[in-house]
């Protein structure tokens, strides 16, 4: 043990503990005229261990936002915050300025639900444990009773919302750690004398869901033109994707593995952002030397980034997440790092090990047993993610509907968001009291990265709009874009 987690430990056990749900008043560079309420604060999921998650939650921007849906959002890594990624970068009410300030997104999720943004599991963001080895060797299974455990203490302090429908929704490693969550609040939801969840359905965005499919890149970058022909027949035949990730996860990579990867990084270049492979590079961030390296370059890059990128996607926005997020009047506007934490708050960096060999779990048997269980679920997929690309997630879509023997509702086809194209999609359904009901539906995002609402904040907002609804994205294009 590490002395700064040894001193840690020491220093934490003082402490009483006790979850709390804290009314914010205003953030730090908050624009006026917000009107919706926002909270945040610890709930504790383990007193005996010490620990709690960290949470923020924001109403509906309605004056009756108790009778709108609560949406929980988890966001993956495993190790990365949903409060700085999914509240703060995706579909949050703000998002952080270089100066400081918040600026209002005028596609944030509020606008149709009560969005709570929970940092799981322990070691993530600012939830933490007292029991400091437990942050080596966490693992799925721990995850799930973690989320279970905080959504039963959370409603008991915020019991206005305990009658509410609720919808789970996460992207990236949280297609491991959404189903199985849901498996367990169904199973909560079975014993007897207890208040059933309303849980209505769940959304995962480009998730990682089976490695031995969801992982494959090759063709997709090929497609794209990121890689030769020659880098994707050594893909097929020596080193692809999922083999990789296999001897990574178990720390064995062979070095026919090693030299492929090298091949590929040489093409594709450092500059490239697997995330978004459109997305610049940001070169504006707190490096300044970085700038000034670049010259005229970076003036240039400078004026287009106030000019045009702010207005699609910041590259430099995780910069200004990490310096927001870091300022001790946030934090205390936060109510957030009450136990001051002995390391600096990042969006995907802390004490937390995860146990790699999870990452080779197949989450398409539980989506089967959701299915089943007449849970909708919605896989998005942002068409610019060469991490875990579209046509991945569309297989699995594909083999579940074959699976579950659902019939097609629709063709393969554009779905709108207002006048404009916003990806393509397809419904599959069965019935259910003799109706026809949407089980599944898969649908991409034109333009987006593996953070969809992040690069394609518009589209995203229509298409969870439709998700609540439990329709499929809208097919037919509006004469006046409804947000």
């Amino acid at each position: 043990m590490v002395p700064w987690i040894c001193i840690f430990t020491i220093f934490s056990s003082l402490l009483y503990y006790k979850s709390s749900s804290e009314l914010i008043t205003s953030l730090p560079g908050q624009p006026p005229n917000i009107f919706f309420k926002q909270h945040s604060g610890y709930i504790v999921t383990n007193s005996q261990h010490g620990r709690a998650l960290f949470y923020y939650f924001v109403e509906a921007d309605s004056e009756n936002a108790a009778s709108l849906p609560l949406t929980v959002w988890l966001n993956g890594g495993p190790g990365c915050s949903s409060v700085g990624y999914g509240a703060f970068m995706e579909h949050g009410p703000f998002r952080p300025r270089k100066d400081g300030s918040l600026i209002k997104n005028k596609y944030s999720w509020n606008l149709e639900s009560n969005m709570l943004y929970v940092d799981s599991p322990i070691g993530v963001g600012f939830s933490y444990s007292n029991t400091s080895s437990e942050y080596i060797n966490w693992d799925d299974t721990a995850t799930a009773k973690e989320n279970l455990q905080f959504i039963l203490n959370w409603f008991k302090k915020f019991p206005q919302y305990r009658n509410s429908d609720v919808y789970l929704t996460g992207e990236s490693y949280s297609g491991h750690y959404i189903p199985q969550f849901a498996v367990l609040l169904l199973d909560y939801n079975r014993l007897p004398n207890v208040k059933p969840i309303k849980l209505k359905s769940i959304a995962l965005g480009n998730p990682l869901l089976d490695i031995e499919i969801s992982v494959r890149s090759a063709e997709y970058l090929w497609a794209h033109g990121v890689i030769s022909d020659e880098l994707l027949d050594m893909r097929r035949a020596i080193c692809n994707e999922t083999r990789l990730l296999l001897e990574y996860t178990y720390n064995n990579i062979s070095n026919e593995c090693l030299k492929v990867s090298e091949f590929q990084s040489e093409e594709m270049g450092n500059d490239i952002v697997t995330d978004d492979i459109l997305l610049p590079k940001c070169v504006s961030s707190g490096a300044a030397g970085q700038l000034r390296i670049l010259g005229n370059l970076g003036k240039i890059h400078e004026k287009l980034d106030k000019k045009v990128l702010r207005e699609v996607a910041d590259p430099c926005l995780t910069d200004w997440i990490n310096l927001y997020l870091n300022k001790p009047e946030v934090q205390k506007a936060l109510y957030a790092n009450t136990t001051y934490l002995p390391y600096t708050w990042e969006i995907c960096s802390g004490p937390l090990q995860y146990k790699m060999q999870d990452f080779a779990i197949d989450i398409i048997p539980l989506l089967s047993n959701i299915l089943k269980e007449h849970i909708p679920i919605l896989l998005f997929s942002g068409d610019q993610d060469s991490k875990l690309p579209l046509t991945q997630t569309r297989k699995i879509a594909t083999l579940l509907a074959r699976d579950l023997k659902l019939v097609a509702f629709d063709k393969y086809g554009p779905w709108y968001d207002g006048l404009q194209i916003g990806g393509w999609s397809q419904s599959f359904g069965g019935l259910k009291e003799g109706k026809n009901v949407t089980y599944l539906t898969f649908a991409t995002i034109r333009g987006a990265a593996h953070e969809v609402p992040y690069t394609s904040p518009s589209q995203a907002l229509t298409l969870f709009g439709a998700f609540l609804r439990g329709h499929p994205p809208p097919r037919k294009s509006s004469t006046f874009a409804t947000y």
